[in-house]
């Protein structure tokens, strides 16, 4: 990777938006992004060719838009048989680091073995880390760490985790520049030791982008996994959480479980076996201009005149990935007690559900996505003989079932309630696009266990999780809002996400490890 390579189309007038101290620290180091999945996609066409896609996910969302500040390389793992074909092309071409048509990103691939990666990715981190980080077991029933689960850990998770420290190392070998890594979400945690016993004094950054839970949850893996994880992660210099709570739990755990430590809860310090880890918070957000961009395309508007036969007199709406922890299907079911409550509403509001199909590789997922199908046609099918009677043509719920970007924006802008009712959340972006996207002044009705809560909260109609009662009166309290109430909130909360953008979540971390790096 010679340094000279031309930077990214339009980087030099992004950076320009950056403070100047932050500009001259990436003009100086070679940056390098690892996560699991990477900023696009490859897939192969029937006629042969190779095509592109944007690659999915919040993590993906915001490193994609994060990238575009600086020339660096990410690594990710080939998730698609076009990724691993791309990748076998660039290697037999002796140029490892593939640029994505277009310029924007350049990307070094992972190829750990399909047995290594299933065992590494539908094993460990989805769903046991995924699972525990989010309290989602059904501990008296699971998790069972068996056999299995042990295989897939030492010759999954552990292998598929050197496969990337030696592709970072090779993409660092290749530069003159000193290094500074950015380590992305619970599918790396063991990439730091693996990457310090390689290049020990490299700077590392690791952002955990879910809830990290209390120390007591995690007795939940065997010691010994739970003391690589922690002994791994304080070998980077900063790792970062969405919130205070978060950073505390992690500082919790690493202090229960790894002897001669030393924790400063105040000063967020760990010191453990001679090296200081600054543990940070740096709640992530959106980057409204992109937002803003994409919801106003031709692809955007095209989807919104589709939806409007979908709209009522009061609209409620909701974007997830179809998965656990979005807590979906109780969503629904305040929707149906609201229904109960509240028969003047029958015929006059609509749900409808924007929902992503997420790792369907793993048996919950699977079922819990089923679970929401079930619900969703239980209630429409109660609620059919009132429709007929009343001779009104009226669906409760409207499900768009499918990873639409544009199409989920341009329905966020008519809702007048958007429902965020995550069971335990890292910080849920889409809380953060309705606010800035929505034309109705529409209530963010918001979950205490979205990690946005503390930013938005203020802002929302606050809901607990389980709370289905509780849910159905805030469902109806932001309908019937008055007006100049709404409005008051909804330009507090657009504000703020305008103001606490992805650029100052990025600026954050680059001053920080600007004065760790010292370069």
């Amino acid at each position: 990777m010679p340094d000279e390579q031309p930077h990214a189309n339009g980087f030099r007038d992004t950076l320009l938006e950056l403070p100047e101290h932050v500009r001259s620290f990436l003009d100086r180091v070679a940056l390098v992004i690892a996560s699991n999945r990477g900023p696009v996609e490859f897939h192969v066409a029937p006629d042969g060719t190779l095509t592109t896609k944007r690659g999915s996910g919040g993590v993906v969302t915001a490193m994609s838009a994060a990238s575009r500040y600086t020339d660096a390389i990410w690594v990710a793992c080939a998730m698609t048989d076009g990724d691993r074909l791309r990748a076998s092309l660039a290697l037999e071409a002796g140029e490892p680091v593939i640029t994505v048509p277009g310029g924007e990103f350049r990307i070094r691939f992972v190829l750990p073995s399909p047995e290594a990666y299933a065992g590494y990715y539908n094993r460990i981190a989805n769903p046991l880390l995924w699972f525990l980080q989010h309290y989602l077991w059904d501990t008296p029933r699971a998790p069972d760490v068996d056999a299995l689960t042990w295989y897939a850990w030492e010759e999954g998770y552990v292998v598929v985790n050197q496969l990337f420290a030696q592709e970072i190392a090779a993409a660092i070998e290749a530069t003159s520049r000193p290094p500074v890594v950015l380590l992305q979400d619970y599918h790396l945690y063991l990439v730091p030791r693996f990457l310090r016993e390689r290049l020990p004094t490299i700077v590392i950054q690791q952002f955990i982008h879910i809830p990290w839970p209390d120390q007591d949850y995690w007795r939940l893996l065997p010691r010994a996994m739970r003391q690589a994880i922690c002994e791994s992660l304080l070998c980077n210099d900063v790792v970062g959480f969405q919130t205070p709570r978060h950073a505390r739990s992690f500082m919790n755990t690493c202090e229960a479980n790894l002897d001669q430590i030393e924790v400063n809860y105040r000063t967020g310090e760990i010191i453990y076996q001679g090296r200081t880890t600054h543990v940070r918070v740096y709640p992530i957000s959106i980057d409204p201009a992109h937002v803003l961009q994409v919801a106003e395309s031709e692809d955007a508007r095209k989807h919104e005149e589709h939806l409007r036969q979908y709209f009522n007199e009061y609209t409620i709406m909701r974007v997830d990935r179809a998965e656990p922890s979005k807590n979906i299907v109780r969503g629904f079911l305040a929707y149906d007690r609201l229904l109960e409550a509240h028969p003047e509403l029958l015929g006059r509001v609509n749900f409808l559900a924007f929902l992503v199909p997420s790792r369907l590789e793993v048996a919950e997922y699977i079922d819990y996505l089923d679970d929401i199908n079930a619900v969703v046609g239980r209630i429409n099918a109660k609620y059919a003989n009132v429709a007929e009677h009343e001779g009104i043509h009226w669906q409760p719920i409207s499900l768009f079932i499918g990873d639409d970007y544009p199409r989920a924006l341009a329905a966020m802008k008519h809702y007048d309630v958007l429902l965020v009712n995550a069971i335990f959340d890292g910080m849920n972006l889409v809380a953060k696009e309705g606010a800035l996207l929505n034309q109705r002044n529409g209530v963010l009705v918001l979950s205490e266990g979205a990690g946005a809560y503390q930013q938005l909260g203020r802002w929302a109609l606050t809901v607990s999780p389980t709370d289905i009662e509780g849910t159905a009166q805030a469902l109806y309290a932001g309908l019937t809002m008055p007006e100049a109430e709404r409005k008051r909130r909804a330009q507090a909360l657009r504000q703020l996400v305008i103001e606490h953008d992805l650029k100052r979540w990025l600026v954050d971390q680059l001053a920080d490890l600007a004065e760790l790096a010292r370069v």
